[in-house]
């Protein structure tokens, strides 16, 4: 797999934009046992910052139940239990200060010696675990913000497991005296710690446009975050940049106008004018979708068969079924970096050849919910609507959509919407009649009034073309 370096972000000021590069990195054998340290690390550190929280969690609980077992309702006991002030990320970092060199408090059996607390500290630098602290932070909040309203809710704050959380860890460093950094246009600096000196690591693909831009005070990197995805280790770095935003789209792109995008399954997305995708090639209206899943989905099922056939349920994993494990990662890996890959590419020339781009409204949570229904109410075709809520994902409709979205600032385009319930399928776009009958197997549209007949989805981009707002 090759990757590269791409900025994807949409944090953008009036003179500063909050860019993401991300690369992908070739370490020496001695240097990835460095950063599965560094991630353990961060792992153990965000386990012991969450149970600092869920410990005063859980007490405050057994106040609020004994209060409902005297007679109180939940929404009563729950005012009337004692505050208990969860510790924040000052709080764990001080506790971890007092009590990581100190063995661990309880019985001893005998011929047993008392363990050291916290054995991964060492040799890893103190900023792995800062960040995890602020990691642990964020997940708790958000869990509250979830139960309060304030955004979507999210799961209980759950602990990360050894052998399948995601191996990463987040440095940030003094802008003043900067430890992360080119060396050259090859190599990344990552600082050390704790006894470990700070050790270079090589990139798989040139860095010169930001090393470049860093060393001519157009860009400052505030952090980086190191993580392996499948068989490859990568790092994202957090630079802000120097960004003058354009005044308006350039001539060629007024000259285009606006142009209608209708994403589907079938097809990625049906334009209603011509996209050039690559140079020297033709302009195309109907952008086929690569069913990149669907494509590795027998290599993937052969892979997770034999996964499961080497797991021993209460047993150590051994290394047959560790490497079955790291071919289904390595496979998702590809996937992924194929979809992006994809989705960069499309989005990329949209924004850089029309300075308008009117989109749908689309509840994506909504489309992919399951059909499966309830034990009193079962649902009906649920193995057809998994199916499609696959090929939806695996398009990635609200990926796209946020990519326009920050694309089209940085490009000085106009994104546009139509409303979520407008039916661009079923309008007629040359008169307006609705056709309520339509069904999704009907992939033509014929117009009732004006006898217009042309393909469902084609009718559907000029239709938000002309009513996007």
């Amino acid at each position: 797999m090759s990757a590269s370096a791409s900025s994807a972000s949409p944090a953008t000021t009036d003179n500063v934009a909050i860019k993401v590069y991300r690369y992908a990195l070739d370490p020496t054998p001695q240097q990835v046992e460095i950063l599965r340290r560094y991630a353990a690390a961060a792992r153990c550190a965000f386990n012991f910052a969450l149970g600092l929280k869920v410990a005063v969690y859980e007490a405050w609980k057994r106040h609020r139940d004994r209060l409902i077992a005297q007679g109180m309702t939940r929404e009563q006991a729950n005012k009337a239990a004692p505050k208990l002030r969860v510790p924040t990320r000052n709080r764990a970092q001080a506790y971890w200060r007092q009590t990581k060199g100190q063995p661990f408090i309880g019985p001893l059996r005998e011929g047993e010696e008392r363990p050291v607390s916290y054995p991964w500290w060492e040799r890893v630098n103190n900023r792995a675990y800062y960040t995890a602290f602020e990691d642990a932070d964020r997940a708790w909040q958000n869990w509250l913000d979830g139960l309060a309203g304030k955004r979507p809710p999210v799961g209980f704050p759950r602990f990360k497991r050894r052998n399948s959380s995601r191996e990463s860890f987040r440095i940030v460093h003094s802008l003043t005296s900067p430890d992360i950094r080119f060396q050259g246009h090859r190599r990344i600096r990552i600082p050390g710690g704790g006894g470990q000196p700070a050790f270079t690591v090589r990139l798989h693909k040139t860095a010169r446009a930001l090393a470049r831009k860093v060393d001519a005070g157009k860009a400052v990197i505030t952090s980086m975050t190191v993580a392996r995805e499948g068989h490859r280790w990568y790092a994202s770095v957090v630079a802000r940049v120097q960004h003058t935003p354009p005044a308006g789209p350039t001539r060629r792109q007024r000259e285009a106008g606006r142009i209608g995008v209708d994403l589907g399954v079938a097809k990625l997305a049906t334009l209603s004018d011509p996209l050039h995708l690559a140079p020297g090639t033709p302009a195309v209206e109907f952008v086929p979708n690569p069913r990149l899943l669907e494509n590795t989905a027998r290599k993937l099922a052969r892979a997770q068969r034999v996964m499961a056939r080497r797991y021993v349920k209460g047993q150590p994993p051994s290394k047959g079924y560790l490497e079955a494990k790291a071919r289904v990662a390595k496979l998702h890996a590809l996937l992924a970096a194929q979809r992006a890959t994809a989705q960069h590419l499309f989005t990329k020339r949209l924004v850089q050849q029309y300075a308008e781009i009117a989109l749908e409204t689309l509840n994506v949570k909504g489309m992919t919910a399951s059909a499966k229904g309830t034990a009193d109410k079962p649902g009906k075709r649920v193995r057809q609507k998994a199916g499609l809520n696959r090929a939806i994902l695996d398009v990635g409709f609200g990926e796209i959509n946020r990519q326009i979205e920050y694309k089209a600032a940085w490009h000085g385009v106009t994104v546009f919407r139509v409303p979520r319930f407008f039916p661009s399928s079923k309008t007629c776009h040359k008169c307006g009649w609705i056709d309520t009958g339509q069904t999704l197997n009907d992939r033509q549209f014929r117009c009732g009034s004006c006898g217009m007949v042309m393909d469902r989805d084609a009718n559907a981009a000029r239709n938000i073309k002309l009513n996007a707002v």
